[in-house]
């Protein structure tokens, strides 16, 4: 068998090349994004991926499927780490909401698990959005501008660090690692 080579390095830089695209998008694109989203929320109930390719009528969206992808991810990954998630005690498969507000509108992420995970923003009932801002389950409740300043600072984090790595990099350079025989 031939010897595989797996450069560390090159599998770090690909993802950090990610990351600062999801960072990228969510800085420059993200309020245009949010209200795109409301605004079609509002129109359809719910808004996902497969609804750019599939839903009757096609959304009016100024960005692609991928990039909704990142807000989705970008935004329950925030409610995660920083207020919880409440989930919907009536759905059979186990799930989490997040829910964020901008201008005065409330958008829900609902994420099913199932055999895979399913995510989509949603508009929340009335009786939810009266929870949100009348009692202690207005916890849950985050400001889109939190999130997008959340999102700055973790760029100009990463470009710091970034700044540490070149040089750690000139001092002991690249590793690339052997696996395998023979």
């Amino acid at each position: 068998m031939k010897s595989k080579e797996f450069n560390i390095t090159s599998f770090l830089d690909e993802y950090k090349r990610r990351d600062e695209m999801i960072r990228d998008f969510i800085i420059h694109e993200g309020y245009t994004a949010i209200e795109e989203i409301i605004k079609e929320v509002n129109q359809r109930g719910s808004l996902n991926e497969a609804d750019i390719y599939y839903g009757t009528p096609k959304p009016q969206l100024s960005y692609s499927d991928v990039e909704l992808g990142y807000m989705l991810t970008s935004m329950m990954e925030y409610a995660t780490n920083h207020v919880g998630n409440p989930v919907d005690e009536e759905c059979e498969f186990e799930n989490k909401l997040a829910y964020f507000e901008y201008k005065d509108e409330i958008v829900q992420i609902f994420e099913v698990y199932g055999q895979g995970t399913e995510s989509w923003f949603s508009k929340p009932s009335n009786e939810t959005i009266d929870k949100l801002n009348n009692t202690a389950y207005g916890v849950y409740l985050i400001q889109f501008d939190d999130f997008i300043n959340y999102t700055k600072n973790k760029e100009s984090e990463s470009n710091k660090l970034s700044t540490s790595s070149k040089i750690l990099n000139g001092i002991t350079g690249e590793h690339t690692f052997q696996r395998g025989s023979k």
